[in-house]
């Protein structure tokens, strides 16, 4: 009798999270290997990144979630300078895990853009490693792309297949996720950790509306066409020192 009201607690438990509005705070940082890059400029690029830090919002139910970057002072970071940041795909990253669908708003140059696209499957695979984390028990799994190495920790008690930005289709949340690029000169690491983890009822998931929708294909050729205004723009300005 013990034996089933367990499961019946934990079942109804994984429920009440599925409905409920569950709200992550991801810190976001960069590993890039330093001991074979031989260009100065390159080199502080990366020593900035290292220690700059990004946080992100992510606020999901089981069927719909908003990403969006939290804007933080990082007293963190070290010296200012040049960095690179992967941790987000635009200002917003919406999903429908519904509908199999995303929409990423953009203000490129002063462009509002709505990305359209599927949400792409992820061919994970579940290992036997178990961890905690935050409170929860978490699960590993991964999966390998190319020269890239994908490794996600996720909570079965979330039951809510998703994470940050299109990384999810686990059966549970992901809370740590890092994904290691291997090359020539090195392994890259971009690394997501949740920092906090909250039930909120109030919290809101906007989907993306104030744009133009356009394809990922439709989006890149208005990249190519800004690019090429820009080119010839400095290039008229070259002409006109010149005359």
């Amino acid at each position: 009798m013990k034996k089933l009201l367990s499961v019946v607690l934990l079942a109804t438990s994984l429920f009440s999270t599925a409905q409920e509005k569950v709200v992550v705070e991801y810190e976001f940082y960069n590993v890039f290997d330093l001991s074979k890059e031989t260009n100065p400029k390159m080199l502080e690029i990366y020593k900035n990144s290292n220690e700059k830090r990004s946080y992100f919002e992510l606020v999901t139910t089981a069927d719909e979630s908003i990403y969006k970057k939290i804007e933080r002072i990082d007293n963190s970071q070290g010296k200012s300078g040049a960095a690179i940041s992967f941790g987000g795909a635009g200002d917003d990253f919406y999903k429908n895990l519904k509908e199999n669908e995303s929409l990423t708003f953009m203000n490129y140059n002063g462009l509002k853009l709505i990305i359209k696209d599927f949400l792409k499957v992820q061919p994970w695979v579940i290992q036997k490693e178990k961890d905690k984390f935050l409170g929860y028990d978490v699960k590993k799994a991964f999966y390998k792309d190319n020269n890239t190495i994908f490794t996600a920790w996720y909570a079965p008690k979330l039951a809510i297949k998703n994470g940050p930005i299109e990384y999810g289709g686990l059966p549970g949340l992901i809370l740590k996720l890092e994904i290691v690029n291997s090359s020539d000169k090195g392994e890259n690491k971009r690394i997501y950790h949740a920092k906090e983890i909250k039930i909120d009822s109030k919290a809101k998931i906007e989907r993306p509306t104030k744009g133009k929708i356009v394809s990922e294909k439709e989006f890149s050729q208005i990249i190519e066409e800004e690019n090429r205004k820009y080119e010839e723009m400095e290039n008229n300005k070259v002409e006109t020192k010149i005359d």
